[in-house]
């Protein structure tokens, strides 16, 4: 071997050595949480989303259809999840769309200001223009939600949801795909459950940019002795395995062909003696136990108040349409 290719051998190598640290030393950036799973598949949920559909991927079946999921857009850049809603029982001759979503979704929480501009994008297929619609936002119905309450707190999520309005569906909206809302009774869930039924949360992963279903959910109501504290009726807390983006979600009954809407996805609580700020400022990492004493996610339950509200909002869209 001679002199000169020795030294470019022995260059290369010192050059690799050199960059390879730089590549590994990176420090691992924290991880939002809503996301469980420890390794472990017999204590709890772990890492079971799959996804469904969104980016560049197509359907592949009927069920992913029926997902009757999407993305909030606003001010160019997504903030959330929102749910398809049948409302043909209340409204049958509606011409658009009905979402729900988690309010504040549609607020930035810095500012505390709703967004100028927000469009749904049906299973997150934004780069398809024929799945895009725009949310009017002048024709909202949302429980009192304060955007100056600091999400962390117990109270938040009594009044974190929304429904919205899209006068102009998708191209091949179909109507028997949305998700019909279901006043959310753990009595009724149990009797689901033992007739083979189950619990979903279906939403956007942002990690993935596609709609997600995780399944198998345990999802109970808050009491006095865990993070929500029981703060207020119809506070749900879950386990269901989520990434950024969740927001808005939907908490899905599932029993055979049938599907309900019972519950949306609100945020997170966690235990700051557990997961300290210093070190966690993102909150539990991925990895993390799903513990509803010092982790755990929570949403607002369907109750009979807001499908009055519903019933009423899209009567009155009805009638505004057909000239009332």
């Amino acid at each position: 071997m001679t002199i000169l290719v020795q030294t470019l051998l022995i260059a290369l190598i010192v050059s690799f050595i050199l960059k390879v640290p730089a590549v590994f030393a990176q420090p691992p950036s924290p991880t939002q949480v809503n996301i469980f799973g420890d390794g472990d598949p017999d204590n709890g949920i772990e890492d079971s989303r799959e996804q469904i559909l969104g980016g560049r991927r197509r359907a592949v079946s009927l069920d992913d259809q029926r997902m009757s999921a999407g993305t909030i857009k606003c001010d160019g850049k997504i903030r959330g999840t929102a749910m398809v809603i049948d409302t043909r029982e209340y409204a049958p001759d509606l011409r658009g769309v009905v979402l729900m979503s988690a309010a504040h979704v549609l607020f930035d929480l810095d500012k505390g200001e709703r967004f100028q501009r927000c469009e749904f994008y049906f299973l997150a297929l934004g780069e398809y223009a024929r799945y895009r619609i725009k949310i009017d936002l002048a024709n909202l119905k949302m429980g009192n939600f304060d955007p100056a309450m600091a999400t962390g707190v117990h109270e938040f999520g009594e009044g974190d949801w929304v429904f919205m309005y899209a006068p102009k569906a998708w191209r091949g909206y179909e109507p028997n795909e949305a998700l019909v809302v279901q006043n959310f009774s753990f009595q009724q869930m149990e009797s689901y459950r033992r007739s083979g039924g189950e619990v979903r949360l279906i939403a956007f992963d942002s990690t993935e940019g596609v709609i997600s279903v995780s399944g198998d959910c345990n999802v109970f109501e808050s009491g006095v002795d865990d993070l929500g504290g029981g703060q207020w009726p119809g506070q749900l807390l879950d386990d269901c395995d989520s990434a950024g983006g969740a927001s808005g979600g939907g908490i899905v009954v599932v029993f055979g062909e049938k599907r309900y809407l019972i519950g949306i996805r609100g945020g997170s609580h966690w235990n700051k003696q557990v997961f300290p700020d210093e070190k966690y400022p993102n909150g539990p990492p991925d990895g993390s136990v799903w513990d509803s004493h010092s982790n755990t996610n929570f949403g607002r339950a369907i109750d009979a108040g807001i499908i009055q509200v519903l019933q009423e909002f899209t009567r009155n869209i009805e009638q505004d349409e057909v000239g009332f």
